[in-house]
């Protein structure tokens, strides 16, 4: 089972991560929205059926803090590059060259990603070359490569609305064979906190859905603080 799964995730500095949410939260409030972030992450795709999952984190020098976050199930690698798409690249680069064939990269903005929406991925790529999971946001949270096309990811701003509309250009003008999953939403702006809330709300309701436990107390934390 040549599979190979990846979580993309920085070291959360106050003032480094979700810089979007600081205005109404502080930027001490809103790391450990995003710590919590990448421990539920790491908790929930621990049991993922693959052959590897790695946590690429960002700055290099943040392995210490960064595998008190995951758990013995997750191997830790630095992200090669200065940006987000050099460190994808590098990702899929590695992951292809050590004999991998499908592989799925997942960006951590928001802990309540369905798992099946991975697990789609990786059966879309036994057809097709690129699968994308689109944000609401005209982002990207989800990207898998069945083939080596590093250079999808270069020649743009990877930021803004424009992120996924331009995967799809470069995957379209390579000729490839283009796969989805479900848009899904990110944790950036102050009222998405509301709808993480009411969404949180009705997982508890839900039989059988897991709850991000330590986003839900964070935000019970953030919550009584205002």
């Amino acid at each position: 089972m040549s599979t190979l799964f990846g979580l993309f995730a920085r070291r959360p500095d106050p003032g480094q991560v979700k810089t979007g949410l600081i205005k109404d939260l502080g930027a001490e409030a809103a790391a450990k929205l995003y710590r919590s972030f990448i421990m539920d992450l790491c908790e929930k795709y621990a049991q993922l059926f693959v052959r590897s999952r790695v946590l690429v984190y960002a700055p290099r020098g943040a392995r210490r803090e960064m595998v008190l976050l995951a758990s013995r199930h997750w191997r830790l690698i630095a992200q090669q590059g200065p940006t987000l798409a050099h460190g994808l690249a590098d990702f899929f680069d590695q992951g292809f060259g050590k004999g991998y064939r499908r592989i799925v990269a997942m960006i951590t903005d928001c802990p309540t990603v369905p798992a099946e929406f991975v697990v789609s991925a990786f059966d879309r790529l036994m057809v097709d070359d690129v699968v994308l999971g689109p944000t609401t946001d005209g982002g990207v949270y989800l990207i898998g490569m069945s083939i080596e096309r590093p250079e999808i990811f270069h020649g743009y701003p990877w930021e803004g609305d424009r992120v996924f509309e331009e995967l799809v250009e470069r995957v379209d003008r390579f000729g490839l064979v283009l796969g989805l999953v479900p848009h899904w939403y990110t944790v950036s702006r102050p009222e998405m906190l509301r709808h993480l809330s009411s969404h949180l709300k009705a997982l508890a309701l839900v039989d059988g859905e897991a709850v991000p436990r330590r986003t839900q107390v964070m935000l019970q934390r953030i919550r009584i603080a205002e």
